[in-house]
C-alpha cells in the first residue's frame, strides 16, 4: 500500500511553521517562504509527498536548495533562484524523479517543496539532518558518501555555474564564492544519488514531522493555549529557558552570519544556526542538538528574524539518530572550537 499523498496549501504553511522551530535558528526566515508559497499554489496544486521507502532503488533524486546569507535573504526575499539550478541540473544529468530538502528550515523545506511543485516533481519525505546546518559537510548525505560534484548554483537572472568540487568541503567553499558573486542568494542543486543511495542517506520523515510540529503550534495559538507546551509535546523538547532577548549582535565573515544572542540568563552563539548555549558559563545544549527559537506568543523565530526586547522560549532538541555520530559531530568540531568549546559532544540529556 503506497503511502504518497498532496500537500494542501494548508499542509504547506504547517510544513514551513514547523521547520522554521525545527530549524534551529537558521535554514531561513518564514516569511520570504510564506510569500512564494502564494505564487506556488497560483501556479500548482499538485504537490505530491512520498516516503523514502516508495523510491526505486534505479530512480534518480537531487537535493534543491538555496545558499546564502539569511539576513539577506529577509530583506531582499527569494525569486526561485534554486529552480534555474535544478532546470541546469536536470539538462546535466537528465530526468529527475526526485527532490529532496538539503535541511530543516522554514525557507530550504520550502525550496525543495517550490522546486517539485513548479517542475512537476515528487518530494521525498526527508531531508540531510532533520534541522538546519550552515555547510555542506554537515549532512547525512555527505557523511553516506554521496558525491558532491557535480553542483550547479544559479541566480534569479539567469546566471549558473557548474562546479566539480572534490568533497563537500570543497563544494561549501567553491560554493560561497560564487555566492558571494550572486548577491549572498543562490539556487542550487547537489548531491545527485540513485533511490537506493537516498534511502541509506536520508534523515526520513523529516517533512512530516515539520507539518506535526507547525500544526501544535497553529491549533495552539488558534486555541489560545501554551504554545511552547504544545512544540514541547510535539517535538520530545526540553525547555532550556524563557526570557526577553536583551542583546543581539551579528557579523557576516566569510559568507556566514556569525553572531550571539543573550535571552535571560542563557548565551546562544550561532554560526547561521544555532551551535552552542551556555547558562552560568557551562553548555546546556550544542550541535548536532538542536537549539530552537519561540516567542512565547507562538512565532517559531530564526536568528535573522529574533529582535532585542522579544519575549521568547529556548527549546532544545536531541538530533535525529543518523545525525548523534561522532562523524557528523566532527563536521561541526571546528566550528564549535572557534565559539571556545573543546571537548567531546554531550547531549542534552546529559547537560540539562
Amino acid at each position: 500500500m503506497k503511502w504518497m499523498r498532496y500537500l494542501s496549501k494548508e499542509n504547506v504553511e504547517d510544513i514551513i511553521r514547523g521547520a522554521t522551530l525545527l530549524g534551529a535558528g537558521g535554514g531561513g526566515s518564514a516569511g520570504p517562504a510564506l510569500k512564494a508559497l502564494e505564487d506556488l499554489f497560483d501556479k500548482t496544486d499538485r504537490i505530491e509527498l512520498v516516503e523514502p521507502t516508495e523510491v526505486k532503488g534505479t530512480s534518480k533524486a537531487i537535493v534543491s536548495a538555496g545558499m546564502g546569507s539569511p539576513e539577506v535573504l529577509l530583506k531582499e526575499g527569494w525569486k526561485g533562484e534554486q529552480i534555474y539550478a535544478f532546470e541546469r541540473a536536470e539538462k546535466m544529468f537528465g530526468k529527475i524523479d526526485y527532490v529532496l530538502p538539503v535541511e530543516t528550515g522554514g525557507f530550504n523545506t520550502f525550496t525543495a517543496i517550490q522546486t517539485a511543485g513548479m517542475e512537476n516533481k515528487r518530494l521525498v519525505d526527508g531531508d540531510g539532518a532533520g534541522r538546519a546546518i550552515p555547510e555542506l559537510e554537515q549532512t547525512t548525505y555527505y557523511l553516506a558518501g554521496i558525491p558532491s560534484s557535480p553542483m550547479v548554483l544559479a541566480d534569479w537572472k539567469g546566471n549558473s555555474a557548474i562546479l566539480y568540487p572534490k568533497d563537500a568541503y570543497m563544494a561549501e567553499s567553491m560554493g560561497r564564492a560564487i555566492t558571494t558573486v550572486f548577491n549572498m542568494a543562490a539556487g542550487i542543486s547537489i548531491f545527485y544519488m540513485s533511490g537506493k543511495q537516498l534511502k541509506d542517506s536520508v534523515v526520513p520523515g523529516a517533512i512530516s514531522i515539520e507539518e506535526r510540529v507547525g500544526k501544535a503550534i497553529r491549533e495552539a495559538n488558534k486555541a489560545k493555549k501554551d504554545v511552547v507546551a504544545a512544540a514541547l509535546k510535539e517535538t520530545d523538547g526540553k525547555l532550556l529557558g524563557k526570557g526577553i532577548i536583551k542583546k543581539k549582535t551579528v557579523e557576516v565573515k566569510g559568507g556566514f552570519d556569525f553572531g550571539r544572542i543573550f535571552v535571560g540568563d542563557i548565551v546562544v552563539d550561532y554560526k547561521n544556526e544555532n551551535m552552542i548555549a551556555w547558562k552560568n558559563g557551562k553548555p546546556i545544549a550544542m550541535v548536532p542538538d538542536s537549539i530552537c527559537w519561540l516567542t512565547t506568543d507562538g512565532n517559531p523565530m530564526t536568528n535573522a528574524d529574533i529582535q532585542e526586547g522579544q519575549d521568547v522560549a529556548v527549546i532544545g532538541k536531541k538530533a535525529h539518530p543518523k545525525f548523534r555520530t561522532k562523524e557528523a559531530y566532527h563536521t561541526f568540531a571546528h566550528v564549535l572550537e572557534i565559539l571556545s568549546y573543546k571537548g567531546e559532544f554531550k547531549g542534552i540529556e546529559e547537560l540539562v
